[in-house]
């Protein structure tokens, strides 16, 4: 693990800015004086000397202090500790409406704010550019008049204030009054009342039964006093665990400051989710935007690489992944410095636990009295043996995120994210989704912003449908279908990212159809100005149920139509077996599911004179009633029917439905039927499924794959078909 740094920056000022027209102090400078005194104490203090940086009097200038708090911002890592401690005044400009104050400074000009506010320590830059920013657990103390501004500094609705309440959950914060109130010096104590108290926590009236002074503890401490006006507390996630104070000890023999209150057990990782936003974010970003990215291609790169941004990321000392077998440890894989036999024990520990946990959490956490801790998270079962991601030594705040790391983890190690970075980043925000269900609006927010991009970055390719015939002058293309791919080489659909969107809801569905219809459109639009051939052939996209009920993507198929000027009777809209037809949570129909839908698409297919098709028949929600019965032009067999034992009799059986309409008189024509996926490795011959009375074909046969331009059949192709149809070799 990265050593950890514990840096703090004092501000005291009793008599600040220019024509400020506020009293001055008298015990400001001494109080942050008293509070570095504390904190650089030999026998309690948890700080070193040259990590406490001090501005008092007129050395208190904004700009050195803007400038030092954002360098510790920006050079900070996941182990790191900020505090921040500022006594003084503070100054709410007119003009800001009480959303922000300034702590006053030396060389504060109030005149000048209103020209350029940010010339000046606002409580938002803070906020905003300091903690938001800080990567490991940071902390304010703000002994000043309105330091309560604090809360609502840079807010302009509480619906923000809530969200930012949400989001920064490694920042804790002790104010000394709220908003519109004083606080209060005392000759008696000699400092800020504020202060006083927290002198008296920090010197062990705060301590627990092992002589420690968390932050949280501090606070609670200095809330029980009975302060007048009372002071503000915001203890979130690492107030309760950061000491600030620990017993009369030699520096030498300090115990570490983040070592396991239960050495020698386990415990499981914890959940929930909802005060972890910004850490989550936090790593995704590490991990995801990592400044150690290897040096080589990502198509070169490695698991080793993987795990070395794993152990970056989490601030580990050593990461690996190891296979335990009954007694047996086997180190699979692992970065520099990790130890097998110095870590034994820890191993030993964690193997004998993970039966237990093979069923239940996801990871769990085994520590020792020397404060040493590994985090390890079963990858993979297999008969006795679990392959484990072992880390070592990682973070202290990251291991407070408890089951959600756990989950992340797993799904980076199940991603590539060196290669596809993109989607790596989308699988572990839908683990998360998966794991835990809702999740806070800005993760939520976020995971959508970043589905918006993957399917973004797909592009379309067309593959014909091949309308057979026993002569090669029948054989023709008879319409195209819209795919998605990521990447040029691929000839498979990416359905890992397609099939994320149902993790998420309908709006991910309706997002991800609507932007993939709109490319289709576009695409095929531009690849069919380019052909030599005459006439527009028709063109398929697939389409969710979920997706034929929001107007707003029947909104984009009219708009993206309109923006090519295509024949809306070119499209059809490929519905897929695999969605069931039924009403969402909290909707009720007012028929039944199918008759409800029937109507629906008889409308549509009305008002916008597009085209409907089932697809995939054969597997998911699949029924005779659903091909009957829906106004459908087209039928799409699923793949998986060619190698069903009873394939032909399958086959058969969708081809009478098919012809029912046209049969009873309903219809002038029957329905085509088209079987996808053919290729030459399929148990069934074109002749056979051109007897059954199926003449359309689509798949990987005979060199027609799908292609981002629209190519016409060469007769070689043709005649080749042609023979196959007739059943010669």
């Amino acid at each position: 693990m990265a050593p950890s740094r514990r840096r703090a920056v004092l501000i005291g000022v009793n008599q600040g800015g220019r024509d400020v027209h506020l009293p001055a102090l008298r015990y400001a400078e001494r109080d942050a004086q008293a509070i570095r005194g504390m904190l650089l104490d030999e026998t309690i203090g948890t700080f070193d000397d040259g990590d406490v940086t001090m501005y008092i009097g007129g050395d208190a200038n904004w700009g050195d202090i803007k400038t030092k708090l954002r360098e510790l911002a920006l050079d900070s890592g996941p182990s790191d500790v900020l505090l921040v401690y500022f006594a003084g005044h503070a100054l709410v400009p007119e003009w800001s409406n009480q959303l922000d104050a300034y702590l006053v400074t030396a060389d504060l000009d109030p005149d000048g704010l209103r020209r350029e506010p940010d010339n000046g320590l606002r409580m938002a830059f803070l906020k905003r550019d300091v903690f938001e920013t800080f990567a490991g657990a940071s902390f304010l103390i703000l002994d000043c008049c309105q330091a309560g501004v604090y809360l609502d500094a840079d807010l302009r609705h509480a619906e923000a204030m809530q969200t930012y309440r949400t989001q920064v959950d490694r920042h804790s914060a002790l104010l000394a009054c709220r908003s519109g109130s004083a606080a209060r010096e005392s000759e008696e104590y000699g400092h800020g009342v504020l202060t006083h108290h927290l002198l008296r926590a920090l010197r062990g009236e705060a301590a627990d039964d092992s002589g420690r002074v968390s932050f949280g503890q501090m606070a609670t401490f200095v809330a029980e006093q009975g302060i007048e006006p009372p002071p503000v507390q915001l203890v979130h996630m690492w107030g309760p665990t950061t000491v600030l104070a620990q017993p009369p000890v030699s520096r030498h023999d300090r115990q570490s400051l983040s070592s396991p209150a239960n050495p020698g057990t386990t415990r499981p990782c914890k959940s929930p989710l909802e005060d972890q936003s910004s850490s989550v974010l936090q790593l995704l970003g590490r991990v995801f935007r990592s400044e150690t990215r290897p040096a080589q291609p990502p198509e070169q790169a490695g698991y080793a690489d993987r795990v070395e941004i794993m152990r970056y990321a989490l601030g580990a000392e050593s990461v690996a992944a190891v296979e335990f077998s009954g007694a047996a440890i086997r180190v699979v894989n692992a970065t520099p410095r990790f130890d097998k036999e110095e870590l034994r024990p820890l191993l030993e520990l964690s193997s004998a636990d993970a039966i237990k946990y093979r069923t239940g959490m996801p990871g769990h956490i085994v520590s020792n009295d020397a404060g040493r801790r590994i985090l390890c998270v079963p990858l993979l079962h297999e008969d006795d043996k679990i392959l484990t991601l072992v880390l070592v030594d990682p973070a202290p705040a990251l291991l407070d995120m408890g089951e959600p790391l756990a989950v992340m983890l797993r799904a980076m190690c199940d991603a590539n994210f060196l290669g596809d970075p993109l989607q790596a980043e989308m699988r572990v925000m839908t683990a998360l989704r998966t794991a835990f269900g809702r999740l806070p609006l800005n993760l939520y927010e976020y995971a959508f912003s970043l589905y918006q991009k993957l399917v973004g970055s797909m592009f379309m390719v067309f593959q014909p449908v091949v309308e057979l015939a026993l002569r090669s002058t029948g054989v023709s293309i008879q319409s195209f279908e819209a795919l998605a791919r990521r990447g040029d080489h691929e000839t498979r659909a990416p359905l890992g990212a397609l099939q994320m969107a149902y993790a998420w809801g309908d709006r991910f569905i309706i997002e991800r159809d609507a932007l993939l219809l709109s490319k289709a459109i576009h695409s095929y639009a531009a690849a069919d100005a380019a052909t030599s051939y005459q006439g527009t052939k028709p063109l398929s996209v697939n389409v969710a149920v979920r997706s034929l009920l929001s107007d707003a993507y029947l909104a984009q198929v009219s708009k993206a139509l309109i923006e090519v000027d295509m024949n809306p009777r070119t499209l059809t809209l490929e519905i897929s077996e695999r969605d069931a037809i039924e009403p969402g949570p909290g909707e009720r129909w007012p028929q039944e599911p199918l008759a409800y839908f029937h109507r629906r698409l008889t409308t549509l297919a009305r008002d916008l004179r597009i085209t409907f098709a089932v697809d995939d028949f054969g597997v998911g929600y699949a029924s005779l009633a659903r091909m009957a019965e829906l106004p459908l032009t087209q039928i799409k067999v699923d793949r998986a029917v060619l190698h069903h034992p009873l394939a032909m009799d399958e086959l058969a059986l969708v081809a009478r439905v098919a012809r029912h309409a046209a049969d009873l008189g309903h219809a002038h024509t029957p329905r085509p039927v088209i079987v996808e996926g053919y290729d030459d490795a399929a148990p069934i011959t074109l002749k056979q499924i051109y007897d059954l009375g199926i003449h359309h074909v689509q798949g990987f046969f005979c060199g027609n794959t799908a292609s981002v331009s629209l190519h016409d059949l060469e007769e070689p192709i043709r005649e080749r078909i042609a023979s196959l149809v007739r059943g010669e070799k």
